[in-house]
């Protein structure tokens, strides 16, 4: 019986079709597909997926996360180990854009991607479909039962790399995208600096006042009230305390980041039946360091969002005037998130307040 596993992200799907063994229980509910015959991967805007085979999608998961830990961390990704190009290749056109090149197998490895080719498939991806595809192969590590012996093997960049006239401090990005990052990070770790803040290594017994402080954002502007202390018709006055982010790339990345990070912890099944809206601010590093309710929400309803969890803590230990990105957050009751750029539901100006 032929098995298909799908791993959806709102801009890509991957599909992989394939078979069990003679050893899988035939009574499983979710039999354990060992052997793939196809595998297929569809993105928002393209008609046409991307298909291939068994080498064809070792090539993409292997490639995607190489891509994904240069991209974020600002050092290229190495060469491969044999020396042999492969299947998949990825090329970096701009800050928002993404080549994906998918070489036919029985032609061999793309060996020069830049020369058009009519046996090679090619899509475009911006920044936000590059994070749902790496999403949906973190998905893919993360299910056991669909070929439990193919792993992800990410190695670290030595320091060689790096131009030595270019602070190294430049050079990394923090990374929160589901299971490879976690190899990201720890590259990116391994370059920055010591913070100019630092977290409690232990919790410190608090009072309920300072509980209750821990979910007050830190100044987005002159009077801001805490997170929760206003009812939804007064307005949240815009960041005047410091920079915003405006740069339209960092503005895409943090949206992603933040998508990526509130949809992997929002685990709870929804009750409520109007959507929950929310304007959160997210630092440069996709800290979420405040957030503050829109419409009506009762405390029940709050219970089941992650947004207290996920608040930076302790509030007021970051840099105040650090600049800031907003962003309209709505937790729909179907289960579905839905993030936008502040300024795009307000027609705010996205430049310096």
């Amino acid at each position: 019986m032929t098995i298909e596993r799908q791993y959806s992200l709102p801009n890509c799907k991957l599909i992989l079709q394939g078979l069990s063994d003679s050893k899988s229980n035939p009574n499983d509910k979710r039999p354990q597909m060992s052997m793939l015959m196809n595998a297929e991967c569809h993105f928002v805007g393209h008609p046409q997926p991307l298909t291939g085979g068994r080498d064809f999608f070792e090539s993409l998961v292997k490639q995607v996360n190489q891509y994904a830990q240069g991209f974020l961390s600002g050092v290229p990704s190495p060469e491969s180990v044999n020396g042999q190009p492969e299947i998949v290749q990825m090329q970096r056109l701009d800050e928002n854009k993404h080549r994906l090149l998918v070489n036919d197998p029985k032609n061999g490895a793309v060996s020069q991607p830049s020369q058009p080719n009519p046996s090679i498939q090619q899509i475009d991806l911006n920044t936000v479909q590059l994070f749902d595809l790496v999403e949906a192969v973190d998905q893919f590590f993360a299910d056991s039962q669909t070929l439990p012996e193919l792993s992800l093997q990410l190695r670290p960049v030595s320091k060689r790399t790096l131009k030595a006239e270019k602070p190294v401090a430049q050079k990394a990005l923090p990374a929160a995208i589901g299971f490879s990052s976690v190899a990201v990070a720890a590259l990116a770790l391994f370059f920055v600096p010591v913070p100019e803040v630092r977290r409690p290594s232990e919790p410190v017994p608090q009072t309920q006042s300072e509980i209750e402080s821990l979910e007050t954002p830190p100044a987005t502007g002159s009077g801001d009230p805490p997170v929760g202390s206003e009812s939804p018709e007064e307005s949240l006055e815009p960041n005047l305390s410091g920079e915003s982010i405006n740069d339209p790339v960092e503005i895409e990345r943090l949206q992603a980041l933040l998508y990526e990070e509130i949809n992997r912890e929002w685990q709870t099944e929804p009750t409520f039946t109007e959507p929950l809206t929310y304007r959160v601010s997210v630092a440069s590093d996709g800290a979420i360091v405040g957030y503050k309710a829109v419409n009506e929400i009762t405390e029940s309803q709050e219970d089941q969002i992650p947004l207290a969890d996920l608040l930076y803590k302790p509030a007021g230990s970051r840099t105040p005037d650090e600049p800031l990105a907003d962003y309209q957050v709505i937790f729909n009751p179907d289960g579905i998130l839905d993030i936008t750029p502040w300024s795009k539901t307000t027609g705010e100006d996205s430049g310096d307040s």
